[in-house]
């Protein structure tokens, strides 16, 4: 599916070359100085992305805002976000690119508030689906893991609009994070999401097919809470009494091919015998999606955009589906979990992209056994496309080569992030000097790219 159409700035370029950009045909200087741009970005020479904890009360090229919750605004505010992460891509070095597999990227090691952290991401479908975030203030440290589905807009959205709502339900409550925050930001963004549709369809109805799992951890003071709506998931790494590591699920799924959620949707939906189908070889909502939970859907959550043709373009079956109420809501669920200083050691977040082809086990083995923390989440998920080139039966070399989109028969797009914890004997935060510092006045927010392609598709 593809991506809303972005406002483009003014180009002296003619056609063909616009052609030729467009196709990954740049000239070496054009990269050269997207690269050189994206450097001074990522040495702390230019302004972060987005300061938005405090949400600044603009937006421009560097900085995404958080306007009222008016639909005209949310789409207006949609649009220049959209606009602005586009840009800011565009100058991704060859880093952002992973190396030889131009369809990675990675974030080696950065600071935050109780630690460090490392992420990194492949891209499988046409448009990149995932999307990642993390934030550190002085008060809590925000990671979020966005897993999309029917496109990419779900996602993109949360990307945007997750973080600042948790901190305006954060800041009700004297800026605290906790369980009650986390509960009624999922449940804002879905609601904003619906609006948003709302008033601009049909301008933006491929939109109306798109849905994004959500999972969420939130470090606030000694104490973790972990979010999710959908089959995304967090394991933490943890130091047992014999002095290993162990893998220690924090998250719930929602995914219908567990037996539980089928029986929790069939006790919700007693008048509904095909709530949950087996279609496609797969179990599924309505014969549909195979999550139960998850932000946008909204074609599974009101029948008035059943009937809108893209929606029904792309998927048709969601022209036959009766809905007597909601069959996939937005409703998290929510584990908090006291950290322990010396125990508690890492959180793996990431997507199902990973998990399909890595164990809880493996994956947390994988990381307490590396030499260094540096670019460990960029080492899963190359363990984890080792292991789908493996079960595909092609070499790993030959996988680096097949393009987006076709690789999606391959793997899902993957994301990752690890979060490792720092924290002294009585639980406190233990001061980080690598990486990049996050200091009482500052804020930092490190995104995943919209898409580990878009350093050829230059709006700049």
């Amino acid at each position: 599916m593809e991506s809303p159409s972005l406002p483009r700035r003014r180009s002296h370029r003619t056609a063909g070359e616009e052609r030729r950009v467009s196709e990954g045909e740049g000239s070496k200087g054009e990269r050269e100085r997207g690269q050189s741009r994206a450097s001074r970005r990522l040495a702390g020479e230019e302004e972060d992305i987005a300061n938005i904890y405090p949400p600044p009360p603009y937006l421009d090229s560097d900085q995404i805002t958080c306007p009222s919750t008016s639909t005209r605004a949310i789409h207006s505010w949609f649009e220049s976000s959209l606009w602005m992460m586009a840009r800011w891509c565009v100058g991704w070095p060859a880093a952002a690119r992973g190396g030889r597999d131009e369809l990675t990227w990675q974030a080696e090691l950065t600071a935050h508030a109780a630690g460090e952290f490392s992420m990194a991401a492949a891209q499988a479908n046409a448009v990149m689906e995932d999307q990642a975030q993390v934030m550190a203030s002085p008060g809590a440290t925000l990671v979020g893991v966005y897993d999309g589905h029917g496109g990419p807009d779900a996602s993109r959205f949360l990307r945007s609009r997750l973080f600042p709502l948790i901190h305006e339900f954060a800041a009700e409550r004297g800026g605290a994070v906790d369980a009650d925050v986390i509960r009624k930001a999922f449940l804002a963004a879905d609601e904003e999401y619906l609006q948003l549709l709302r008033w601009s369809l049909p301008n933006m109805s491929r939109a109306a097919a798109s849905g994004s799992c959500c999972l969420l951890g939130a470090i606030s003071g000694d104490t973790l809470y972990v979010a999710n709506a959908g089959d995304s998931r967090a394991v933490l790494g943890r130091r047992a009494a014999a002095g290993q590591t162990v893998a220690e699920r924090l998250s719930t799924e929602h995914n219908v091919a567990s037996e539980e959620v089928r029986r929790e949707l069939a006790a919700l939906h007693p008048d509904d015998g095909e709530v949950v189908v087996h279609a496609r070889g797969a179990w599924r909502v309505k014969g549909i999606i195979q999550v139960a939970r998850a932000i946008g859907d909204v074609y599974l959550k009101t029948p008035e955009f059943k009937r809108d043709p893209a929606v029904q373009r792309l998927c048709s079956a969601a022209a036959a589906v009766e809905l007597a109420r909601p069959v996939v809501t937005a409703e998290p669920s929510i584990h908090a979990r006291k950290l322990k200083a010396g125990v508690d050691l890492f959180v793996v977040f990431a997507s199902d992209g990973l998990w399909e082809h890595i164990s809880d086990e493996a994956a947390v083995q994988l990381v307490s056994k590396s030499s260094t923390r540096r670019g460990v989440a960029a080492r899963l998920v190359q363990a984890a496309l080792g292991e789908a080139a493996r079960k595909r039966e092609v070499r790993r070399c030959d996988l680096r080569r097949i393009e987006r989109g076709v690789r999606r028969h391959f793997h899902d797009d993957i994301t990752a992030v690890v979060v490792f914890l720092d924290l002294d004997d009585d639980g406190g935060r233990r001061a980080r000097r690598r990486g990049r510092v996050v200091d009482s006045s500052s804020s930092s927010c490190s995104n995943t790219p919209l898409d580990v392609y878009s350093l050829y598709n230059s709006t700049a």
